[in-house]
């Protein structure tokens, strides 16, 4: 060892001998590779002896054997062999010299956590700002002893991909560095989509792809290594999340081949993902993955794969999710006339089915951007007097957002109204709220219909009668913030109570610390208004760890970016929202006003 590495902490000897590891040039002497697969089985040799000496002739092999070791770990069908790959493994430390002190404090300890902390530190590394935890993330898929954190970090990374994203060709690069040359199945699968996506050698589309297809045989099957090291619940839960990836990895291969142009292998295998959803024995679990499956073919331009549903006897006449999800993907086809009369055969079945369906199928049209479908589904629930007034009454509120979110403020400030006017009794205590709060978004929803009207005095009133009802309403504190009309007193006022409502949520946070409302709220305050833009992007992550990639959160998250001079950041930020919402019309207005600032 070199006398000034003596001097070096412990856990910096262990970063450099990562470093050395990880890091070796392209045409390097890696002697003993030819050695490789009999020192691998080696270690389950009879003899205790032997099996020291493979083990650390291994350890002396460095970047030589990493990558052998971790397919040993994960796939060897020999107990000993797999358990003393990993244990050589495991002597690997994640974070390395360069990454910075945040990527470094979710990496320390990284192996030692529970499964459901890994894939949350796997989360918060996908958020760094400046994209500095991708390669990190991608050093994960690599290194990480298990499959299913190998598979959540290179899913992870997959999902970010989207044709002629602007943030993907940075992301690519670092990718590709933390991957290096390993040869696990999810890792061929990312490195697969790195060369597909790289502008340079578009000419080896159909090797990325075809590499692509053979990573995904693998992971289809299943792996020898089934349970994550410190996994804390039943592994039924680490099913369900290699399900999850299985998806994610399936379904990115789909938008590779269409992005090569290839649209009817894509269909093909869109048709062969419904087929599988269809085929699912589980009652409940076939109707969800048949309309999850069929909304995104509908969302990626392959609403034909919708004859793979109706090629299953009865499916829709049993399950009006799914007739609605096919009337979509009807509508979608040009089909107006198919398409109703799918969406009036389960309209009528609904009316026969509890309150939570007919909610569910509202909820739906809706996020597929069906607003006329929506609206009357919703208008339905509202009424049913038979139903009770706090199921009315949430009804009444979710209709009112999407009134709103499609400019039609009158008619959603009626719809409030029904329920949550000031003469109005019940709903929103039944519901768990402040009564005061739905008044306040009632008196909103007028605010931005008088201002759309270019009633500007009629928009103040009713903005003030909003923080009349309730002062802690933040979309009404921002529209009295932003009245183009205010004298400096009545900006100084709108400031004064904007810092009132932020103290008030500051003390929300610290009373309910694991509440992800007052973070998002604290954070879509600032950004839209004045105050503590860095305090407002950190409360505005911490909720999106808390709620991962949730639209409306990353929505808030776009804005603080935009509000601290980072455009291209609150871009990123923007997109991925719309990719989780794609026919939220106030999110495609964000993102069209944040594109404006780098034009």
């Amino acid at each position: 060892m070199l006398p000034g590495l003596l001097r070096l902490p412990s856990a910096t000897v262990a970063t450099c001998v990562c470093l050395a590891l990880l890091a070796v040039p392209a045409g390097a002497d890696t002697g003993g590779q030819d050695r490789l697969p009999g020192l691998i089985a080696g270690l389950g040799d009879d003899d205790y002896h032997r099996r020291e000496a493979a083990a650390a002739e291994l350890k002396a092999l460095g970047p030589t054997a990493i990558d052998a070791l971790l397919a040993a770990a994960e796939t060897s069908g020999d107990l000993e062999v797999a358990l003393r790959a990993r244990w050589l493994v495991e002597t690997i430390p994640f974070e390395m010299p360069h990454d910075p002190p945040e990527v470094v404090k979710l990496l320390s300890r990284f192996k030692r956590r529970g499964f459901d902390e890994r894939v949350q530190a796997m989360h918060r590394l996908l958020r760094v700002d400046d994209d500095a935890g991708i390669e990190p993330l991608a050093r994960v898929t690599r290194l990480d002893p298990s499959t299913a954190g190998s598979r959540v970090a290179a899913a992870l990374l997959a999902r970010e991909w989207w044709p002629d994203d602007p943030a993907w060709p940075v992301m690519r690069g670092r990718i590709e560095a933390g991957l290096g040359p390993s040869t696990r199945p999810a890792a061929r699968f990312l490195a697969a989509l790195v060369a597909f996506t790289d502008p340079d050698a578009s000419a080896a589309h159909d090797a990325a792809l075809e590499a692509a297809a053979v990573a995904l045989g693998d992971l289809q099957r299943p792996a020898a290594d089934e349970t994550p090291p410190g996994l804390d619940h039943d592994d039924s839960d680490e099913r369900v999340v290699v399900g999850r990836t299985l998806q994610i990895f399936e379904r990115c291969h789909v938008q590779m081949l269409l992005a090569a142009g290839r649209r009817e292998a894509a269909l093909s295998l869109a048709k062969a993902l419904l087929e599988r959803a269809a085929a699912l024995n589980d009652p409940d679990r076939q109707v969800a993955a048949c309309v999850d499956t069929l909304a995104w073919a509908v969302q990626l331009g392959l609403p034909e794969a919708v004859e793979a549903v109706l090629a299953v006897p009865d499916l829709a006449g049993r399950s009006p999710l799914v007739a609605h999800a096919i009337a979509s993907a009807e509508e979608a086809r040009g089909r107006g006339t198919a398409a109703h009369a799918r969406f009036e055969a389960a309209f009528a079945a609904l009316a026969h089915d509890g309150f939570l369906e007919r909610l569910q199928a509202a909820v739906m049209l809706a996020k597929w951007g069906r607003v006329e479908w929506a609206t009357r589904s919703y208008e339905a629930i509202l009424d049913d007097t038979d139903l009770a007034i706090a199921e009315r009454g949430l009804t009444a509120t979710m209709l009112g957002e999407l009134l709103h979110d499609v400019e039609r403020d009158d008619e959603a400030a009626r719809c409030v109204h029904r329920f949550f006017g000031d003469d109005t009794p019940g709903a929103g205590d039944q519901l768990g709220r402040d009564p005061r709060s739905h008044r306040s978004r009632m008196h909103f929803f007028e605010s931005c219909d008088r201002a759309r009207r270019g009633d500007m005095a009629g928009c103040r009133a009713a903005v003030e009668q909003a923080l009349a009802a309730y002062p802690k309403d933040v979309d009404a504190l921002i529209a009295l913030y932003a009245l183009p009309d205010n004298t400096e007193e009545q900006r100084a006022d709108a400031v004064r109570r904007i810092k009132a409502a932020l103290a008030r949520l500051e003390e929300d946070i610290q009373a309910v610390p694991d509440d992800t409302t007052a973070y998002n709220e604290y954070a879509w305050l600032v950004a839209n208004t004045e105050g503590d833009v860095d305090k407002a992007t950190r409360y505005s992550k911490l909720s999106l760890v808390k709620s991962f990639d949730n639209a409306s959160y990353l929505d808030t998250l776009a804005h603080c970016h935009a509000a601290a001079g980072r455009p291209a950041a609150a871009i990123r930020a923007q997109r991925l929202a719309k990719r989780a919402e794609p026919f939220n019309r106030t999110i495609q207005r964000n993102l069209e006003r944040f594109e404006k600032l780098v034009e």
